[in-house]
């Protein structure tokens, strides 16, 4: 019986420094296929057991990442400062995560460099009640300390969940406090989807959202945001989709609400086709003037199949991090279960001191005084983009409440290189294809979402404007390119 001859080390050496050496050079770019095992093999006149063997040696070290049915890639390469590549040590999870778009948007909220930072999802931070805040905190920390300091129920601190039941109008015992809006998703993405579940989405919607349910291995179903009926039945016939996630109040991107009529319609299909339902509720409560809106998903439930989330980063302050969801009382363990695993409980101070707020009525106070705010500064975004629209270079849905304007590039550009150029300017603002959970490859969006609540008044007109000119600069010159070539 014959016995296979061992690999020269010499061989896989060659290979493994033939490799390297094209992706330091950057012949081999990160994220790039390499050539299958058998063609390096044919390439470098060598066994195809030893361009294994070389592949092997090169994914121990983390240079290359090699995947069943889909080929050998190239990982991120490391700084100039370190010696050692992690790209090629993460999960095939971590790995689906990538989200440039995304991630863009998340580098953004930090920046405090930016002209017209008109990008991130923030309420006015002009009108903070800072006094009131301040008194607040001092009357926790004088009279609940060291409670507020200690280990609390990973439900939430007591007086809180007691705080937002009344505010809401529910029990207790069905609040579970988390870390923002962005928790509850993720928490409940992880609750309930397994691989290959369908999941009806707005469409747009969330990239939050977007990006946790495809993480926990969901297929997403766009319903659009005219929010028809029998489109929505027609998927729940045809998918029998886990749930569906929808933002009925102040959609975001969208800016649009939910008929009365529509929500008693998509509850009766919820409890025909037993599906749940997520409700994302951030912006309830962030309406104009006298525009109160139809009554949330959760309240017209009768029949438990509703789970409500929220926040106070869309309606106090972002930094805060505190938010709440509205389950029943099963969900509500099996979530505060799930969120042991990363964070056994949320930070207490604040969350006590929110408790005060609620209970003076400080909260509500601040919230009518915003809304007013935010209708000014949407006032005067409107205004400042009249120009665009009346010359037909773009198309704007004004809202009643939220925070955002979502907008349609009428002319031809190309939206990426619009937005690189509005940024160059020091303008920000969130490009529509973040916001699609079905992406058609080469197809950019035209639309996009500005945040008129993220700067002062001021800045937020010279933002504006300055869109404004650019588009109407960039439409001159596509024009005048269009004569040459016609000439």
């Amino acid at each position: 019986m014959e016995t296979q001859q061992p690999i020269p080390d010499s061989l896989i050496t060659r290979v493994v420094e033939r490799v390297t050496g094209e992706v330091r050079s950057g012949l081999l770019r990160s994220t790039e296929r390499l050539p299958s095992e058998r063609e390096y093999a044919s390439l470098l006149k060598v066994s195809r057991n030893t361009v294994t063997a070389a592949y092997s040696e090169l994914e121990q070290q983390g240079i290359i990442r090699r995947f069943r049915g889909k080929g050998a890639f190239v990982c991120a390469l490391p700084a100039a400062s370190e010696s050692f590549s992690w790209s090629g040590k993460v999960s095939s999870m971590a790995n689906s995560l990538d989200e440039p778009v995304l991630e863009l948007l998340a580098r953004r909220l930090g920046t405090t460099n930016v002209l017209y930072p008109l990008s991130a999802g923030t309420p006015s931070l002009e009108i903070f009640p800072t006094d009131v805040y301040r008194a607040s905190v001092e009357r926790v920390m004088r009279e609940s300390l060291p409670s507020a300091l200690a280990v609390a129920h990973t439900e939430g601190q007591w007086k809180l969940r007691e705080a937002v039941a009344s505010w809401c109008g529910v029990e207790p015992q069905h609040v579970m406090i988390t870390a923002g809006a962005q928790e509850s998703i993720d928490l409940l993405a992880r609750c309930l989807i397994e691989p290959g579940d369908y999941v009806v989405v707005d469409s747009p919607t969330y990239p939050g959202a977007i990006q946790s349910f495809r993480s926990a291995g969901a297929r997403l179903l766009p319903w659009g945001t005219d929010w028809s009926l029998s489109q929505l039945e027609e998927l729940l016939l045809r998918f029998r989709p886990k749930f569906l996630f929808t933002m009925p109040t102040f959609q975001n991107p969208t800016g649009r609400v939910m008929s009365l009529k529509t929500r008693v319609g998509l509850l009766e299909l919820a409890n025909r086709y037993r599906v749940p339902v997520l409700e994302d509720d951030v912006y309830g409560r962030t309406y104009f003037g006298a525009h109160r809106m139809p009554e949330c998903l959760y309240k017209l439930d009768k029949h438990s199949q509703v789970i409500s989330l929220s926040t106070f980063s869309k309606m106090f302050a972002p930094g805060l991090r505190i938010g709440w969801l509205v389950a029943p009382q099963y969900m509500v363990k099996q979530l505060s279960l799930i969120k042991m695993r990363s964070n056994l409980f949320t930070g207490g101070l604040n969350q006590l001191v929110l408790a005060e707020l609620l209970r003076s009525g400080d909260m509500d106070r601040h919230l009518a005084v915003l809304r007013h705010h935010h209708a000014e500064l949407c006032a005067a975004a409107v205004e400042a983009l009249q120009p665009a629209v009346d010359a037909g270079l773009i198309r704007c849905r004004v809202p009643t409440g939220g925070l955002y304007l979502w907008c349609k590039l009428l002319h031809p550009v190309d939206p990426d290189e619009f937005f690189a150029l509005l940024e160059s300017h020091g303008l920000h603002v969130a490009p529509g294809i973040a916001f699609e959970p079905e992406r058609n490859a080469g197809k950019a969006s035209q639309h996009f979402r500005l945040c008129f609540t993220a700067a002062s008044r001021s800045l937020v007109a010279k933002g504006v404007e300055l869109l404004t000119r650019l588009l109407g600069e960039q439409r001159a010159l596509a024009k005048s390119a269009q004569d040459g070539s016609i000439s």
